[in-house]
């Protein structure tokens, strides 16, 4: 997931530059001063606004050079800074309209703050973050790369770009990113639970497992490092590790959907008897739809597990429809031959590893 986090900055060194060479107009020095003040404690959309109105003023009148550089230096700082209000406003709602509204105001402010400073790296950084949050991801990947051009070791932007890179497939990129990343700050919890992701993509299940641990070992109450961790035990057949690990998870997060999910599946469609427990499967499976309001078509599936497991077939098929609904076209084919399963009256088993 996107790290939406925003990239703040000061200007203390900038209201210093230009008292260092006032000019001799009286009304400049006015303006700069209402600047100073101002930026000292603007925080919110008004009072950045004002900061905002201040520069366009000064742009009227005739000044220093030095001062001109301040001002726009000053309203840069200002539309960033505005354009983050916008952004984190947009996060706070689930109004499409709105937030489409935000977004545009914040990407708008972001876009006009490194026309003001080209070299603006936290205004490019967030402005990809927004790029991103309305999936435009190629551009958001373009501004990634301009600001880790001016910023090379800013954690942040490399983290945003293995992300976006492993979301598009590209785990190779992604990987060298996430390393980036855990070469800075070696505690990156997100960085590293992406590293083992890439390595299981990349079938380089040895090396996902120790990242895996890593993970854990640093966040060992972290339920959702510990259900990654079960769907990696899960997929390679390590089916007693994986339950230990939901379990101990929903120990942790009792409504964890993620971990609810993952159990109810082995539950369901273990290959050996000890582990499956059609009943219980049934109940997690129904839990985690239940709290899922997207259309994820891997809870369907898995409730659908669960009641052909039980022998409720007929309810099986129209889940397994749902699920193929909300399905990529390229696990249609996966869910078909599940579905023809439940329509021949049969469970579904997991292949023996």
């Amino acid at each position: 997931m996107l790290k939406t986090t925003l990239v703040q900055t000061g200007l203390a060194c900038c209201i210093l530059l230009a008292w260092a060479a006032p000019s001799s107009a009286q009304d400049v020095k006015t303006l700069v001063a209402q600047a100073a003040e101002l930026s000292e404690s603007a925080q919110s959309q008004d009072e950045l606004t004002q900061v905002i109105q201040v520069c366009d003023e000064a742009k009227q009148l005739e000044m220093t050079q030095t001062q001109v550089d301040y001002f726009i230096q000053l309203e840069a700082w200002a539309r960033n800074k505005r354009g983050e209000i916008y952004a984190e406003t947009s996060l706070m709602t689930d109004d499409e309209d709105k937030i489409r509204m935000l977004e545009a105001a914040a990407l708008q402010d972001f876009s006009a703050a490194i026309k003001l400073n080209p070299k603006h790296w936290q205004a490019i950084h967030n402005r990809a973050v927004s790029y991103a949050m309305i999936g435009e991801n190629a551009k958001a990947l373009a501004d990634l790369d301009s600001a880790l051009s001016l910023n090379p070791k800013f954690e942040l932007a490399l983290y945003n770009k293995a992300e976006l890179l492993y979301e598009a497939g590209q785990f190779p990129a992604a990987l060298k990113n996430y390393q980036a990343v855990l070469k800075i700050n070696p505690k990156d919890i997100g960085a590293m639970t992406g590293q083992a992701h890439c390595f299981y993509r990349l079938e380089n299940f040895e090396a996902a497992l120790t990242a895996y641990n890593q993970a854990v070992k640093l966040e060992p109450e972290n339920a959702l490092v510990l259900a990654n961790r079960a769907d990696a035990y899960s997929d390679l057949g390590l089916w007693k590790q994986a339950i230990l690990d939901y379990k101990k998870a929903l120990t942790i997060e009792k409504d964890l959907p993620r971990a609810q999910q993952g159990l109810a599946w082995i539950l369901a469609t273990c290959p050996e008897d000890g582990f499956r427990n059609p009943e219980l499967a049934l109940r997690f499976a129904q839990a985690a739809v239940a709290q899922n309001d997207l259309a994820d078509f891997r809870y369907y599936d898995t409730l659908a597990a669960a009641e052909a497991a039980m022998g409720q077939f007929d309810v099986a098929k129209q889940r397994m429809n749902e699920a193929m609904k909300a399905a990529p076209q390229s696990e249609k084919p996966f869910l078909q031959h599940r579905l023809a399963l439940y329509e021949s009256r049969q469970p579904y088993r997991e292949p023996k590893r």
